[in-house]
């Protein structure tokens, strides 16, 4: 008797995104109001605004003497030109007249009439209360003008922001003490699994260190999310539907490890569906590892079900939960940076499947190649910590051959290699 062919269709990863969002509600993150040092990382929930011109008045770049441009334009080392110091007093008021110089320091304000700034190098003071110049400068030198950086009611920075360090700097310095930001997405974690004991746990015989719980709870981190535990669930269809109730009662987004593959009799997913719809609305993704990866929406709540296998979880939250958070936060997905590299040997890779190759790259006789790191499957965690990037064959295209060069993704920086006595 013939064996019934029982291989889950797959579904390719933009369609399957594209069904999942669909699914979901699009209702806001709740915002937070934060001090401005303490923004870094988060995500600008309004546009912000600059409430007046920074400048605030034209002012010095430099240390050194506001001058009239024309006054030194002969001048040279050879040839210093001779300017008076004005006597008037504060540089507020002081009104520079032609063949006078008024020193500044760097972010004053420069005296009226001036309209360049010669650094205080190129001068030498006399005893006669005067300069010499041994530099021209040009109308403009030196000087940052008045709404020179940002002019008032400029919008400075999008709603949809993710604040990098100079932002803040930027912040700070319209005078934003308080800064509105999406709150971070509250991510359920859960691991199912009989044979999952927590970290530091004492295992019987057959179980596992629930590793999945710890990674991807980084991974949340990471990329904006705060992660929310909720351990391991044994394989029993009852207690996953409680668990999954739960975590869908206090999270914005549940991700659930394991539970996912044929061989697990589906359990999760089959918990999923029992708990109302839409459900499961994508079972099976084109892509390897992690062709099992579940995607599904309860009461408008995405749940991300990845496989049980460490570096399958890791590979499916980079294509769907990564994206997601971002998506939850209104901002662009920061993409990881690419170079090109050349395969050291041919990599096979699924037809039909979007295949994401584990490889180590590094520099070799003035280019970089990229070596696929050697893995028996995906539960292989070691090859994600030898590795530093994914070289990511489409669906139609039969692997890569060898010294073909190739895109390669960097989840870590390229090792810089140490010369004798560094």
């Amino acid at each position: 008797m013939t064996k019934p062919n029982t291989v889950r269709r797959v579904t390719r990863i933009e369609e399957a995104a594209r069904i999942f969002y669909q699914s979901l509600n699009s209702k806001r993150l709740d915002t937070e109001s934060l001090p401005t040092q303490d923004c870094l990382g988060r995500v600008l929930a309004a546009d912000i605004v600059a409430p007046a011109d920074i400048p605030s008045a034209d002012q010095s770049a430099v240390d050194g003497y506001a001058v009239l441009a024309k006054d030194t334009f002969s001048a040279s080392p050879g040839n210093p030109a001779l300017l008076r110091l004005s006597s008037s007093g504060s540089v507020f008021d002081t009104i520079l007249k032609d063949g006078e110089a008024l020193y500044v320091y760097t972010g004053s304000p420069i005296p009226q009439g001036a309209d360049a700034v010669v650094m205080i190098e190129f001068t030498e003071k006399t005893d006669l209360g005067s300069i010499e110049v041994c530099k021209a400068v040009a109308p403009g030198e030196d000087v940052s003008w008045k709404g020179e950086d940002v002019k008032k009611d400029e919008t400075v920075l999008r709603d949809g922001t993710r604040l990098q360090p100079q932002d803040l700097g930027m912040l700070a310095a319209m005078g934003y003490q308080l800064i509105q930001v999406y709150r971070k997405p509250l991510v359920g974690i859960l691991a199912t699994g009989s044979e999952l004991a927590p970290l530091g746990s004492e295992k019987r015989r057959g179980q596992v260190t629930d590793v999945n719980s710890i990674i991807l709870s980084a991974m949340v981190t990471h990329h904006g999310g705060t992660p929310l535990r909720l351990g391991s669930v044994e394989d029993d269809l009852q207690q996953i539907k409680s668990r999954i109730m739960k975590g869908l009662e206090k999270c914005d987004l549940l991700i659930i490890s394991g539970g996912t593959s044929e061989g697990q009799a589906d359990l999760t997913v089959k918990a999923i569906d029992s708990l109302g719809k839409p459900g499961v609305v994508v079972h099976g993704i084109a892509m390897r590892p992690g062709r099992p990866t579940a995607l599904a929406s309860l009461h408008g709540k995405p749940i991300i079900n990845l496989s049980g296998y460490p570096v399958a979880a890791m590979i499916g939250f980079y294509v769907f939960g990564k994206p997601l958070l971002s998506k939850m936060l209104r901002t662009t997905d920061e993409p990881w940076p690419c170079v090109r590299a050349r395969a050291t040997r041919r990599i096979a890779s699924s037809s039909g499947l979007r295949s994401h190759v584990r490889v180590a790259v590094s520099r070799r006789g003035g280019e970089l190649v990229a070596d696929p790191v050697r893995s028996t499957g995906s539960g292989i965690i070691s090859s994600m910590t030898k590795a530093n990037g994914l070289v990511v064959i489409p669906e139609d295209v039969e692997g890569v051959d060898e010294n073909e060069e190739v895109d390669v993704f960097l989840f870590r920086p390229l090792e810089q290699k140490r010369g004798k006595g560094a």
